[in-house]
């Protein structure tokens, strides 16, 4: 009769640990831990697996942080904001005018010295690169030159492209 109560007793405890590992029935291996929230289980493939652990486990970071501080938590406006400027061309080099004309904006509440990227670009590629560097105030914009340095190659410019500002 103890023999019995044991194999059941075992067979119990293995079906138990199998529902709180996520192991599934097909024999794909097993999933990711459930954290009581009683969906979860085992994936039927690997690649499904480890976008559902990726995806639970910083699902339950954000809410174990949400209650803990008792309030909602934001991200830092500088991290994921993108580029504290943009600009555009007003008008490029070319034949005659070897310099580009810039309009700069910031897109942050503080002063920043921003770089912005220029390349003058001909028919056969990139013809000069050059930054111009701006002090910008919060919200402000300004009007600025790009100067070539090889003005003798003002003419073979036919279109001027910004690069990304840090």
């Amino acid at each position: 009769m103890v023999a019995g109560r044991r194999i059941r007793f075992t067979a119990v405890l293995v079906a138990v640990v199998f529902a709180l590992t996520g192991f599934s029935s097909s024999g794909h291996g097993h999933g990711s831990k459930s954290s009581g929230s009683g969906s979860g289980g085992g994936c039927s493939s690997s690649k499904k697996r480890s976008s559902y652990n990726s995806n639970n486990s910083s699902t339950n970071n954000s809410s174990t942080n949400n209650s803990n501080g008792g309030g909602k938590s934001t991200p830092s406006p500088s991290k994921s904001a993108g580029p504290p400027a943009h600009a555009q061309v007003v008008t490029c080099a070319g034949p005659g005018s070897p310099k580009a004309v810039l309009k700069v904006t910031s897109d942050v509440d503080t002063s920043r010295l921003i770089d912005v990227p220029v390349v003058f670009q001909g028919a056969s590629g990139v013809v000069e690169r050059t930054s111009v560097r701006v002090s910008l105030k919060a919200r402000e914009t300004q009007t600025v030159t790009a100067a070539m340095v090889q003005k003798d190659k003002a003419a073979e410019v036919t279109s001027c492209v910004l690069g990304t500002i840090n």
